[in-house]
């Protein structure tokens, strides 16, 4: 009976190391983790996938909306240049046209 009570106890023994050694690759993987240049390397690496999948959907919705958004910058594009067509037309208006006068 002793025999078994002292493998009893090995088998624990060993149980108890290994979940200490698992316990101590736990310990370490957590120091590993929360080293600031490990922190900021994850934060790098999620702000460039939020960005990938960001101009993504931009791509396909600017595809999506080609024409709505090309009426709208030709829309701003008047509107900016709004002047200087202005003075053009009026410059074009005050104009003369020769007369028969002018000609001779």
């Amino acid at each position: 009976m002793a025999d078994s009570d002292r493998e009893i106890v090995r088998e624990l023994d060993q149980a108890r190391k290994a979940m200490r050694s698992s316990l101590l690759l736990d310990v370490q993987q957590a120091r590993h983790d929360l080293q600031p240049r490990v922190i900021a390397a994850r934060w790098a690496e999620r702000q460039l996938n939020r960005a990938a999948k960001g101009k993504a959907n931009a791509a396909r919705t600017i595809t999506n909306n080609a024409p709505a958004i090309g009426a709208g910058i030709a829309a701003v594009l008047l509107f900016a240049a709004r002047k200087p067509i202005w003075k053009l037309f009026q410059r074009l208006g005050n104009r003369r046209l020769p007369s028969k006068d002018d000609v001779q």
